[in-house]
């Protein structure tokens, strides 16, 4: 499962299918493959080449999805960073994964200490790229996820794309997804079981996958386009769960729900449960293979994408 050619491979297969939304966008196959190809080629323009570091700062949106893939296509590292992080947290993330590139939502602050930042709305500005999708090695570095850790130490999880092939593979084995399932969810993009579980898993598997934001826009996705599964936070589901009795939504379309990033209580997932007719999965899903690799590294501003895989193996 080479998942620098998956849009391409998609758009072969099933043109005209649904690939990727938010509450703004909707692209079918060829949309989404010609997305990740023009931002490819703004990363090519932006200097970013085989083993360089990009930084998605980006909220939950289809354009996080094409910045994942182009960031493959072009041989790259994604690391994610959290959109509600102040400048100097931020600062620190891009400094100590030698990011090159920064894809962002707004202006950055001042100094970012990057090569070249780049507005998610001119990802796709630039020409489709026209180099061959990067054909990247089970070892080579997919994902350099950073976290305050405990201790309030600086912690790095390496996630190779064996470990992401690992991981997808689990998920759809277990939750027996299959063309037929969309995908909708609310958890952070910048973890990896959102990455894992709510988006790739999807798409691996023929399906599409939906952003949403506010529990309001949930609802209504659910009812307009028919989810089959959904991915959210504890408090997505309270929310949810506490709107008006009159809001009644029809999820007969929906298997089950997945609760990640934190343990939802007993009352909540039966409370959940009762009133919507779905079950909820809670635990960390994509939290569980064992070949994800943690380590603390104070000093990894020094350090290269390879150094990382080296440190952590």
């Amino acid at each position: 499962m080479n998942l620098s050619t998956l849009p391409d491979r998609r758009a072969a297969a099933a043109p005209d299918a649904a690939a990727v939304a938010d509450d703004s966008t909707d692209l079918n196959n060829t949309g989404f493959l010609d997305a990740v190809r023009r931002a490819a080629g703004t990363l090519r323009a932006a200097g970013v080449s085989s083993g360089d570091v990009v930084a998605i700062m980006l909220p939950n949106t289809a354009a996080f999805v094409v910045s994942l893939f182009a960031t493959w296509r072009v041989g790259a590292t994604v690391t994610p960073i959290d959109p509600s992080l102040t400048a100097a947290e931020a600062d620190r993330q891009l400094t100590d994964t030698g990011a090159k590139a920064l894809i962002t939502a707004g202006p950055p602050a001042t100094g970012a200490p990057v090569h070249a930042v780049i507005p998610a709305d001119d990802l796709t500005t630039a020409e489709p790229d026209a180099v061959e999708p990067a054909q990247p090695r089970n070892d080579t570095l997919a994902l350099l996820i950073c976290t305050n850790g405990t201790m309030d130490k600086p912690n790095s999880v390496t996630v190779d794309h064996a470990n992401l092939n690992a991981m997808c593979s689990m998920v759809i084995e277990a939750f027996e997804l299959t063309g037929a399932d969309h995908s909708l969810l609310t958890l952070p993009l910048f973890h990896v079981n959102s990455i894992v579980v709510g988006t790739l898993s999807p798409l691996l598997a023929g399906g599409h996958a939906t952003m949403a934001f506010s529990p309001k826009t949930f609802v209504d996705r659910i009812e307009r386009n028919r989810a089959t599964y959904i991915s959210a936070v504890p408090t997505t589901y309270a929310l949810l769960s506490g709107l008006p009795d009159e809001i009644r939504p029809n999820t007969s379309s929906v298997r089950f729900a997945i609760c990640g990033e934190a343990p939802a209580g007993i009352e909540l997932l039966t409370e959940f449960e009762h009133r919507y007719g779905i079950p909820i999965i809670d635990g960390y899903v994509s939290e569980v293979p064992a070949r994800v690799r943690s380590y603390w590294s104070p000093e990894s501003a020094r350090r290269t994408p390879s150094e990382f895989a080296c440190r952590a193996s």
